[in-house]
């Protein structure tokens, strides 16, 4: 499966590729050079893929060259995180960027803006915005209020949902599963007296 996308992250571009070099390099000119072609001009683009060696890095400079782009640099790649846990109001307006799988004990307030390269767990009510960078990532909530929600390359949806639920995905598209916590977790939950 080719996974090669260009996805807007903070007012710039970000090529993220899980393919190989070879396949990458020959989807990522044709990308590239669209990109360029619609913006009228130079393109600036951000890296995510696999690492480079020397002269597969001299090759991508050189199509980003071709192609008329602007090579900015990598971004890293995901790694294994742990979970952490955020227990904070969190005001309207707010922007932030989760690099870690996160739990948030509070609301997520309408004009929120969460990025997260990770999973999200809300115990609580999400109705601000949240992009999720990866295909693998998970958000799991209480109850979504209009949220607005996107997944790796699927557009920005809004998810209004009363109880728990669980939205992962696939094909291109956002999937939601109502769950009780206890199966959104995967894990029996110990009741407490």
């Amino acid at each position: 499966m080719v996974e090669d996308i260009i996805k807007a992250v903070n007012h710039s571009f970000v090529y993220v590729s899980r393919s190989e070099f070879d396949i990458m390099m020959e989807i990522c000119a044709k990308k590239l050079l669209a990109c360029s072609l619609r913006n009228g001009g130079r393109f600036e683009a951000f890296f995510d893929c696999m690492s480079c060696n020397e002269k597969q890095l001299i090759e991508l400079l050189k199509v980003c060259e071709q192609s008329h782009t602007l090579f900015l640099g990598f971004v890293s790649e995901k790694k294994e995180k742990n979970m952490k846990i955020l227990n904070r109001k969190i005001y309207p307006g707010e922007c932030l960027v989760f690099e870690d799988d996160m739990m948030i004990l509070q609301d997520i307030p309408f004009d929120c803006y969460l990025e997260c390269y990770g999973n999200l767990m809300v115990v609580g009510k999400i109705k601000g915005c949240i992009d999720f960078h990866y295909q693998d990532c998970r958000c799991i909530a209480s109850s979504f209020q209009q949220a607005r929600i996107r997944i790796f390359d699927s557009p920005f949806h809004k998810m209004t949902s009363f109880s728990s639920s669980v939205l992962y995905y696939e094909n291109g598209q956002i999937m939601k599963e109502e769950k009780t916590w206890e199966v959104a977790l995967e894990s029996p939950l110990e009741k407490v007296v």
